[in-house]
């Protein structure tokens, strides 16, 4: 991914079915390129279903996911997909990163699971980042925006983008102006981009956007509808400050250490 980056951002109404999300997936991929969007971002669960556990026809999901990615390649450009993983351990609810070449650059799985989470997946223990043509990408999913020690190890491991997978729909409305402003504040307490998707399906509690590092809207959707809007990301806008100045000798005090890892 080069910068300036368009990024193409798809609020999308997900379904129970996978045939008709990767429909809708599919001519999302199209509409992007024509834009030359080098990166399309999908909300939480998009392909899957959320939350879905193990009623999901996994061979199915395997081969729509397939298909998707040989789309991409068709394409030539990035897709971030949210979607149900199983492995040996359980059940996962993952945001995955593919390049235009079709290779799986970025697996996360979401860290912090809300009460339904639980009761289907299994908790992601790691955080990271990855290198994206000149970017360092990251990944992120819903819930995980309410804990803003994930995003500020992410920006202390070189994150410049972080990609936020989300379905926060059909209930509480009034979360809105609140998770709205928890994800400017993520982008600009941390100086970093971020880019996020939120399912369509009203009433929505926040929706999809793209801010900047001083956390303004490069794109902003309007909500409750299903729409594919565009941002470009200049990574000459990245910031520092925060970092910078940042009082690292109170945390090293026992009172306050202790306090942090409890």
């Amino acid at each position: 991914m080069r910068s300036p980056l368009t990024v193409g951002v798809y609020q999308m109404a997900t379904t129970d079915s996978v045939r008709q999300n990767a429909a809708k997936i599919h001519d999302a991929i199209d509409r992007s390129a024509a834009q030359q969007a080098r990166l399309l971002v999908v909300p939480e669960g998009s392909l899957s279903g959320y939350p879905h556990g193990p009623e999901v026809d996994f061979a199915a999901l395997d081969a729509a996911q397939d298909a998707l990615v040989a789309h991409t390649v068709q394409a030539g450009t990035w897709l971030a997909l949210g979607t149900t993983r199983r492995t040996e351990a359980g059940l996962w609810n993952s945001a995955l990163l593919f390049s235009p070449a079709g290779e799986l650059v970025a697996s996360y799985d979401k860290t912090h699971l809300t009460g339904s989470d639980k009761e289907i997946y299994q908790p992601g223990q790691e955080l990271g980042v990855v290198r994206a043509g000149e970017w360092t990408v990251a990944l992120q999913i819903c819930y995980d925006m309410r804990f803003p020690e994930n995003w500020r190890i992410l920006r202390r491991l070189g994150a410049e983008l972080v990609i936020h997978l989300v379905s926060a729909s059909r209930h509480s409305p009034w979360k809105v102006p609140v998770l709205e402003g928890a994800v400017r504040s993520r982008a600009a307490e941390n100086g970093m981009f971020v880019v996020t998707a939120n399912d369509a399906r009203p009433p929505q509690m926040m929706v999809s956007c793209a801010c900047d590092p001083d956390g303004k809207d490069l794109m902003r959707a309007p909500e409750n509808e299903e729409v594919l809007l565009f941002a470009e990301l200049d990574r000459s806008l990245l910031k520092s400050t925060h970092l910078d100045d940042r009082r690292t000798d109170l945390w090293a005090r026992p009172q306050y250490r202790n306090l942090l890892l409890s």
